[in-house]
């Protein structure tokens, strides 16, 4: 069974083909019934910027402490779209909590 065992947000940079945007984003910590963890990474972009640089449905979010990380929008960005578009990433690489936490501070448990 999955379950959520901490959350927390920040404060990032968006890069698509070179170009930068401010963004926030958040982190939902899920746990497996074997202890292995995954980060699932959400953020909502500007529409309009996303179509000006060109996105296809892959970015990468550079977190403060400069990590980073791929999120992406299966079947990319159109003009008939929200103006606020959600992109999501997830990261495994770290299963001990310990790992976690070190790897992202901005969590709260």
């Amino acid at each position: 069974m999955l379950t959520f065992s901490a959350e927390g947000s920040g404060q990032g940079t968006l890069e698509i083909n070179g170009y930068r945007e401010p963004v926030a984003y958040e982190l939902i910590v899920a746990q497996e019934e074997d202890n292995t963890r995954q980060v699932r990474i959400r953020l909502n972009a500007p529409r309009d910027w996303l179509l000006k640089q060109g996105f296809q449905g892959d970015a990468v979010l550079v977190r403060n402490n400069g990590a980073r990380i791929a999120v992406r929008r299966e079947g990319g960005v159109a003009v008939e779209d929200a103006i606020s578009v959600t992109l999501e990433g997830y990261d495994d690489s770290h299963v001990g909590a310990a790992d976690l936490s070190e790897a992202y501070p901005e969590l709260t448990r």
